[in-house]
């Protein structure tokens, strides 16, 4: 069959055979009959379908990993929230060893209580030995911290010396302070736009450092609810190909039905279509899709190519992942999913 495709020589039209379950690319032209892409990695989810990874037990993460997988999930990172190391612990006692989950995105606790969104206040601090079990996991493979806060260069330097993708989030951190992040060795910005001090014409910020500086990578949450397209737009059109990682940031709400009142890290929630809310103030706590549905997004919005890169492809890379992929998708091109190829 014809697919657009990330073959040999780059986004284009290709006839695909498959080989031991591996497609083999060969240029050609004219329609393609679909869309073929590795599977979705997802570096920064905190569950779905109601597993939470901060409560859940190691059988229902394998029933989240068995559910994303039918989504076209090759792997994920579960991600923690703020809180305390022996609660962040306990979430990671109950890990499994599973061939979808490559580690796990430690979001929080050195964060900014300027931009906490819905990360619990009480246990925003800064880096002390209390961590120092948690921070020398081997599985850990994401962290995300303010790099304004006190302590947390050093940190920086700590954990990227041994391959940890540092992400700046959650923060208030001037254009220099975000700059000083960067070269301590943070390589990513988490849900760029989201929870961080904003673009001024005065002082560019983080959101203004991850648009320019074309060596870190810029995490996305597309469900066009975090970020309107106009904004999107402006991201996708500042980075390099392969500097944007489409993140769903998916909470327990994802795949609830709408109005359903829930408690979700301490707080009461409601969710609504396509999204979760703070029912206290409206605010966003989280989101609600997978990143099936920002694949769909991103390529009807901005193209095959940008939803194959953001969302197959440079998610691997953005954490030094170079095994080959062993999920492939073929995605009709009205952009349903029409099959997992394993």
């Amino acid at each position: 069959m014809k697919y657009q495709a990330i073959g040999p020589s780059g986004f284009g039209t290709y006839e695909v055979e498959w080989v031991s379950g591996s497609p083999v690319f060969t240029e050609s032209s004219g329609s393609a009959d679909g869309i073929l892409a590795p599977g979705l990695v997802d570096i920064h989810i905190h569950g779905a379908f109601g597993i939470d990874f901060m409560s859940a037990t190691a059988a229902e993460m394998v029933q989240l990993a068995s559910r994303l997988r039918e989504l076209g999930y090759e792997a994920f990172l579960p991600t923690t929230i703020t809180a305390t190391p022996s609660d962040i612990a306990s979430a990671l006692s109950n890990l499994p060893e599973h061939e979808m989950m490559w580690g796990f995105h430690l979001e929080g606790p050195f964060i900014s209580e300027l931009h906490p969104g819905a990360q619990p206040v009480s246990s925003i601090t800064t880096p002390g030995s209390e961590w120092d079990s948690i921070l020398d996991d081997p599985r850990l493979r994401v962290i995300t911290l303010a790099p304004e806060r006190v302590g947390v260069l050093p940190l920086i330097s700590r954990l990227s010396s041994r391959g940890v993708a540092v992400s700046m989030g959650h923060s208030d951190a001037t254009y220099e302070q975000a700059m000083a992040g960067f070269k301590a060795g943070a390589t990513h910005v988490t849900h760029t736009f989201n929870a961080m001090r904003g673009f001024h014409h005065r002082e560019a910020g983080l959101a203004g450092f991850a648009m320019i500086e074309n060596g870190v990578y810029a995490e996305l949450i597309y469900d066009r609810i975090h970020v309107s397209e106009p904004s999107a737009s402006l991201l996708v059109r500042s980075k390099p190909v392969d500097k944007l990682v489409a993140v769903s940031d998916s909470s327990r709400a994802t795949g609830l039905p709408s109005g359903q009142h829930i408690t979700m890290w301490g707080h009461d929630c409601v969710t609504t279509p396509g999204q979760v809310r703070l029912a206290s103030n409206g605010a966003l706590a989280g989101s609600a899709i997978t990143l099936k549905d920002a694949f769909q997004n991103l390529a009807a919005d901005f193209g095959v190519e940008t939803a194959i890169r953001a969302c197959c492809l440079s998610p691997r890379l953005s954490i030094g992942e170079t095994r080959e992929p062993k999920v492939w998708l073929e995605f009709s091109n009205g952009l349903e999913l029409r099959e997992v190829k394993h």
